[in-house]
């Protein structure tokens, strides 16, 4: 099973909105992988801002049930685990 493209651009957009909220964030999927043994879906997600981690730790929170909701029935059955790779924009 795999994530169709328009799914995707919806978890893009709402993963970005979600962490890149006035953050001045540039926040993409590097990668969806689906586990059918696990009953896991894995996405990672990069994350390239100048803001401090514990400001983005606290737009963590509920980031997956709204995961969760957007992957829909078709997915209900499996668990998102979504990893951050988090890189510091530098000023030129």
């Amino acid at each position: 099973m795999d994530i169709d493209e328009e799914l995707k651009r919806r978890l893009q957009a709402l993963i970005a909105d979600r962490l890149g909220h006035d953050l001045s964030a540039d926040i993409t999927i590097e990668s969806i992988e689906v586990s059918e043994a696990a009953k896991e879906i894995h996405i990672a997600v990069r994350i390239v801002t100048e803001a401090r981690p514990e400001e983005l730790a606290d737009r963590y929170f509920g980031l997956t049930g709204k995961v969760r909701e957007t992957l829909g029935d078709k997915w209900n059955r499996f668990f998102p685990v979504i990893t951050p790779n988090i890189g510091h924009s530098v000023n030129a």
